[in-house]
């Protein structure tokens, strides 16, 4: 007796470290953490020697063709396999509709494969499978069981897919712990296993998944653990199988998987949109294309890139919308759906496109009747209503009241909708203008106050003009630049700007017309026209005129003068050039042409009137000898002397400027009389 207990411990203690399965459903399996060392065969678990070539199967890079892979271990040994491999390569997630039993599948590629996420539930022509305890609605719930020694089992998967080898399942469980939604998408059911003594035993149902490979192994999941283990397969057991294959499209030849040559089936053919065409799968050649666009079977469709795809007439096209997965009918009366890239609706009778309104706001129908929207157009907002099944402009009784006209008593008046700021200005309700939104509403209580802000990076100054909040400018200071005003000069701030035709101009060069002396023209050839002085350079740049009286046309050219200051008024100067002229220094900065009829322009003479037999009336300035304005023979000369002075003549104010009076607008006729402020 003492002996049976001893027994029965050793035999307890064996139970507690051994597998949760009984060996007549799969074998037993290692411990969880069990590991793999770096020499030991990743299929098998064997040691590989130092030095040793490695086998097919190993790692390789992506796109290589694979070697015939070695036979595996078919001894009766235990056999497990923790997954050390990296998820590596492309990863996607292909949904595939199948119009004649309305469901959704998934084809999840993995590295080199496809694994086919629905579970197999039909027999094969000819093969030895059963529902788990022989009730049909175990196969439909958790998949058929297969017989691991039928040749016929691997007919079960659908056309071009096969079996998984015992490496696939593992590298299914690298992907897994990289991306969790697998486990959803396969949805790997705890569907147990059976076996066939005198009768048929099943158990494991909802507790323990047990998924046939082609190698003679089986993959098995228990339902709360995340490690999986691997089995050495039972002659007389029956497990769940998966299917896997090659993608039947990819988007481009780089997506093609490695070309796999190790298998004796006829050649695997993959759609690739970019090209257009079928690419087959060779041995020894690789994937080519075989010039075809046909794709497997009639009504078998994919949703690609959020487009649906259906192979009709042979080929792969763009599925119409009768082909739809989503029926419309009484029962799906106002539900909408997104198809092939266009927004849907069902009338209770068939589908209909939105209206670009709908596509904005929403369909107006009974559900949402009395609901008020908007749709922003530019700064404006347009209201509407829905009257129970079609939407119409709101009224503004719809929402706080009217603001038609000037007279509304909502006038200027501003509201808060949907996180959005609006104002009555007696046109409809207005959205707040990006300044608005910066500066507060531009009201009459705010008419011509400046703030501060920026534009393109730039600090600028708006004001609120009448028009709202605008950029500060010289029109809305000033006044208008119209026929009346032209030629007239205004100063804004260190600026003077003058009225042109094409409005307020910042004032670059002004024109003197009536000058002909420092005009280059014929009589004026080899002529000084004007000068620069820099104090930083040892010379001074002269303008001189050269024009060409064949042609009648005129260069004007810089010379380096020397320099020529009061010390040096009266020196002579001629450049070296055939035909140069002499020219004498007047003591201002400037150089100056000989006239047989004037005599020499110098500080001393400074504001001397002429007369000259070729130019007329001339005044002598800072630049030498020229013509003297209508206006300065009536007021006296402008010079440098004189600039910016500004002057009343005959009840009009002049300003002198670049060398004449001009018309000039008093700053206290200016439409604002008001300081600019620092804003906020």
């Amino acid at each position: 007796m003492r002996i049976s207990w001893l027994g029965l411990a050793a035999c307890l203690a064996f139970w507690a470290c051994g597998s949760d399965e009984s060996d007549d459903f799969g074998g037993t399996s290692e411990p969880a953490d069990a590991e793999i060392s770096g020499n030991e065969d990743p299929d098998t678990g064997d040691k590989q020697e130092p030095g040793e070539k490695q086998e097919p199967g190993d790692k390789q890079e992506p796109g290589a063709k694979s070697e015939p892979e070695a036979k595996r271990d078919t001894t009766d040994k235990e056999y497990y396999i923790k997954s050390n491999l990296e998820a590596t390569g492309d990863f996607s997630i292909d949904t595939v509709y199948d119009r004649y039993t309305g469901s959704y599948t998934y084809r999840i590629r993995m590295g080199n494969i496809v694994w086919y996420s629905q579970r197999v539930t039909e027999k094969a022509t000819g093969d030895s499978s059963v529902c788990y305890n022989r009730q049909n609605g175990n196969c439909r719930d958790y998949g058929r069981l297969f017989l691991a020694t039928d040749s016929k089992t691997e007919r079960a998967c659908p056309d071009s897919t096969r079996l998984p080898t015992i490496r696939e399942w593992n590298v299914l469980e690298s992907y897994r712990a990289k991306y969790a939604v697998i486990d959803t998408l396969m949805d790997l059911k705890y569907g147990g296993s059976c076996a066939m003594d005198s009768v048929l035993r099943c158990s494991g149902k909802d507790t323990t998944g047990y998924y046939l490979a082609s190698d003679g192994k089986v993959y098995m999941r228990k339902k709360g653990k995340e490690k999986a283990s691997f089995l050495k397969a039972k002659d007389s057991s029956f497990y769940n199988i998966r299917c896997v294959g090659y993608p039947d499209f990819v988007e481009s030849k780089r997506e093609l998987p490695p070309c796999d040559t190790t298998r004796q089936n006829p050649a695997t053919r993959v759609y690739v949109f970019s090209e257009k065409e079928n690419y087959r799968c060779y041995p020894e050649k690789g994937w080519l294309p075989d010039f075809s666009e046909s794709c497997p079977s009639k009504g078998k469709s994919i949703v690609y890139n959020d487009t649906m795809m259906i192979c009709l007439d042979g080929i792969w096209q763009v599925a119409d919308l009768e082909y739809s997965p989503d029926t419309c009918n009484a029962k799906t009366k106002d539900s909408l759906m997104w198809f092939n890239g266009v927004n849907y609706y069902c009338t209770g009778e068939s589908w209909r496109n939105l209206t670009p309104l709908e596509d904005s706001i929403g369909v107006c129908n009974k559900r949402r009747a009395g609901v008020n929207d908007t749709v922003i157009a530019g700064i404006n907002i347009e209201l509407y209503h829905c009257d129970s099944n079609e939407w119409r402009k709101a009224e503004l009784s719809d929402y706080v009241g009217s603001c038609d006209d000037s007279s509304s008593v909502y006038m200027h008046d501003t509201i808060d909708f949907k996180n959005t700021r609006y104002i009555c200005r007696g046109n409809g309700w207005s959205r707040y203008t990006e300044l608005e939104e910066r500066f507060g509403a531009c009201t009459p209580e705010k008419l011509f106050m400046f703030e501060n802000g920026t534009y393109n990076s730039v600090k600028m100054q708006y004001i609120c003009d009448s028009t709202g909040w605008v950029i500060y400018s010289l029109e809305v200071v000033v006044g208008k630049c119209d026929s009346t005003m032209t030629g007239t000069i205004v100063k804004s701030g260190n600026y003077y700007s003058i009225c042109r035709s094409s409005g307020w101009t910042y004032v670059g060069t002004l024109e003197n017309t009536y000058d002909s002396v420092r005009v280059c023209i014929g009589k004026n050839n080899r002529h000084v026209m004007d000068g620069q002085d820099d104090p930083e350079k040892p010379y001074t740049k002269t303008q001189i005129c050269y024009y060409d009286t064949v042609n009648s046309n005129y260069t004007l050219s810089y010379k380096e003068f020397p320099k020529c200051y009061k010390e040096d008024e009266g020196k002579v100067y001629s450049y070296s050039e055939p035909g140069a002229r002499e020219y004498y220094c007047g003591g201002a900065g400037y150089w100056h042409n000989y006239f047989d009829d004037l005599p020499l322009c110098t500080t001393k003479n400074m504001g001397e009137l002429a007369t000259s037999k070729d130019y007329g009336r001339v005044a002598c300035t800072e630049k030498g000898w020229r013509n003297i304005s209508d206006l300065e023979a009536k007021y006296g000369v402008c010079s440098i002397g004189n600039n910016e002075t500004v002057k009343e003549f005959d009840g009009e104010k002049f300003i002198c400027l670049q060398e004449d009076w001009r018309r000039f607008k008093d700053p206290s006729t200016y439409r604002l009389q008001l300081n600019i402020g620092e804003g906020r």
